[in-house]
């Protein structure tokens, strides 16, 4: 595992932003840290690169304590934040002449790709660039020393359209070639290239398992009874949140197998049934563990 932690933990005062986390992040995995605002995502982030330090619990980047990590560890990491600090003096052209000196595996042939791709004007100074442009730039200085590991905090979060697709466009060029631990919103753009995903609420880590696991298991359930009937009292635990209004009963299944072991289901708690079952966008998904979560208080399964 190029990350590994457990039972990560931090607070601020009495508030514990960050609960018991055990994450595992194989090696060049394109991993994604989802959850709504307040999930604990940006504090674990800083706590795997040593920016704040853990109140419980390790963190093992790099086969090393994050608490220990030294400047040839940071020599394999690259860092984009929503909110990365900039020197607003600079250049574009003058911020990559000052980073090219700090890292040995720095690839200047890589670096003029980024720069064109990303269309980054060499003489605009940081401090004059849009939020769209400033995260283009933070991005192709983290990809041209190609880190071993990737760490993205947001990386979307403001853009445009053309932005956010020029972006992910960079990132899916690089994506084979370093482990990238990404958190974002943007859940449909990074759906295309992300391996495994986790999911927080509150500071808790809830699952984390593959993106081609996640995909097989959530299914949008729509039934065609054969006569009225109500809700059992006691549903399947992997049906979230079902309804039934006349002949339509509604749900997402959360442990599909096939659709056969479904209908078998359906059958004896309906008598004969006709379904449609569809396929979740990893949005839809995520919304609907949220709002399991917020509703029942259980950890999603």
């Amino acid at each position: 595992m190029i990350i590994e932690t457990t039972n990560l933990g931090k607070h601020y005062g009495k508030v514990q932003v960050v609960r018991d986390l055990s994450l595992q992040v194989p090696e060049g995995a394109a991993f994604a840290l989802v959850g709504t605002n307040g999930a604990g995502k940006t504090s674990t982030m800083r706590m795997l690169l040593n920016i704040i330090q853990p109140d419980t619990g390790t963190a093992i980047v790099l086969g090393r304590d994050s608490r220990s990590l030294q400047p040839q560890d940071f020599q394999q990491i690259g860092y984009v934040s929503e909110s990365q600090v900039l020197p607003e003096r600079l250049t574009i052209a003058q911020y990559f002449d000052y980073l090219r000196a700090l890292y040995p595996n720095w690839d200047a042939g890589l670096e003029k790709s980024l720069r064109k791709n990303l269309d980054l004007p060499p003489d605009r100074a940081l401090s004059k660039l849009s939020h769209g442009m400033r995260m283009k730039t933070v991005l192709a200085a983290g990809l041209a020393f190609r880190p071993k590991l990737l760490v993205l905090d947001e990386p979307l979060s403001g853009m445009d359209t053309l932005t956010r697709d020029e972006v992910v466009e960079g990132l899916l060029e690089q994506a084979n070639e370093t482990t990238i631990l990404i958190s974002s919103h943007e859940l449909a753009e990074i759906e295309f290239f992300t391996s495994h995903i986790a999911f927080m609420d509150k500071g808790r880590l809830h699952f984390q398992e593959s993106i081609e696991s996640l995909h097989a298991r959530f299914r949008e359930v729509h039934v065609t009874l054969s006569a009225q009937k109500q809700l059992p009292e006691h549903c399947p635990e992997s049906w979230l949140f079902p309804e039934i209004s006349g002949h339509a009963l509604r749900f997402i299944e959360s442990s599909f197998t096939d659709r056969e072991k479904l209908v078998a289901q359906l059958n004896a708690l309906f008598g004969a049934v006709q379904l449609l079952v569809e396929p979740m966008s990893l949005r839809n998904i995520s919304n609907a563990l949220i709002r399991r979560t917020r509703s029942t208080g259980k950890e999603p399964s």
